[in-house]
C-alpha cells in the first residue's frame, strides 16, 4: 500500500541516469566548463599551442644566426668563409692575406676587354667575386647599387666578376644578372662588370666560396676581406672611408 510520497529525485532513478551517460558520450560534469576534465583539456590545448609558438621561434632563431654567420665569412683574413666548397675547389688553399700585394690575374669586362688586377693599381678597388644563382650575391648586388656612390666619394671603384663557369652550376649570365640587379648603376663607370678566369677565380677563391670580396688600396695590397655586402655593407663602407 502506497504511503503517498513520491520517489525521491535524488535516488535510484538518477544514479541510473549517471550510469547511462557514464557508459555512453560524456557525463554531464564532463561538459561543464569549469570541471576538472575540460580544465585539463583547455590546459592541454593552451600547452600545444605554447609548444607550436616555442618551435616556430627556435627556428626563426636559428635562421637569423644562420644569416649572421654567413653574412660575416671572415674579416681581416682572420676567419673563413662559411660556404660549402664546390666540387674542384682546394680546402687546404689558402685566400690572399691582407696586408699582402694582390695576386695579379685577368678578368673579361662585359665590354670584352681584358683587364689584369695589376693595372687597377693607383686607385683603391673592391674586387668581388659572385656566383649569379647566389641568392646573397643577388641580394649584394642590389644592396651595392646603393652603396656604390659613397665608395665612388671616397675614390673606391668596384669591380664585380662571375666566377669562372659559374662554380659549375647554372646559372643567368653576367650580363642578365648586372642589369636586373644593379638597376641604373649599371651603367655607373665607377662599378664595372665581368667574367673571371680560371686562374684568377682559383687565386682569390681556392675554397669554392659564393660570394667573397676583396678591397686592395692604391698600391695593390690587400686591405680587407670580407663577404656578403647585402649584410656587410656597413662595415665595408667604414673600412673604406678609410682609404679615402
Amino acid at each position: 500500500m502506497s504511503d503517498g510520497k513520491k520517489p525521491n529525485a535524488g535516488g535510484r532513478g538518477v544514479s541510473n541516469q549517471g550510469r547511462t551517460e557514464r557508459n555512453g558520450k560524456r557525463s554531464y560534469q564532463d561538459r561543464v566548463p569549469g570541471s576538472n576534465r575540460a580544465r585539463r583539456q583547455a590546459e592541454l590545448a593552451r600547452a600545444r599551442r605554447l609548444k607550436k609558438i616555442s618551435l616556430t621561434s627556435i627556428v626563426t632563431v636559428v635562421i637569423v644566426i644562420l644569416g649572421l654567420v654567413l653574412g660575416l665569412h671572415f674579416a681581416n683574413g682572420g676567419s673563413s668563409a662559411g660556404t660549402s666548397s664546390k666540387p674542384g675547389s682546394n680546402s687546404n688553399a689558402a685566400v690572399p692575406s691582407v696586408g699582402y700585394p694582390a695576386p695579379n690575374g685577368t678578368l673579361t669586362s662585359l665590354a670584352g676587354a681584358q683587364e689584369s688586377i695589376a693595372s687597377f693599381k693607383g686607385k683603391p678597388t673592391l674586387i668581388w667575386f659572385v656566383s649569379t644563382w647566389c641568392s646573397s650575391c643577388q641580394a649584394g648586388t642590389q644592396t651595392m647599387a646603393q652603396g656604390i656612390s659613397k665608395l665612388s666619394a671616397d675614390g673606391v671603384r668596384v669591380v664585380e666578376v662571375e666566377l669562372y663557369n659559374d662554380l659549375g652550376q647554372s646559372g643567368p649570365s653576367m650580363q642578365q644578372f648586372a642589369k636586373s640587379l644593379a638597376g641604373s648603376e649599371f651603367t655607373n663607370p665607377d662599378w664595372t662588370f665581368g667574367v673571371s678566369s680560371s686562374t684568377l677565380t682559383r687565386e682569390y677563391d681556392p675554397k669554392g666560396y659564393l660570394d667573397i670580396y676583396y678591397l686592395l688600396n692604391a698600391n695593390g695590397d690587400v686591405y680587407y676581406v670580407n663577404s656578403t655586402p647585402s649584410s656587410t655593407m656597413p662595415s665595408l663602407l667604414q673600412v673604406a672611408g678609410r682609404l679615402a
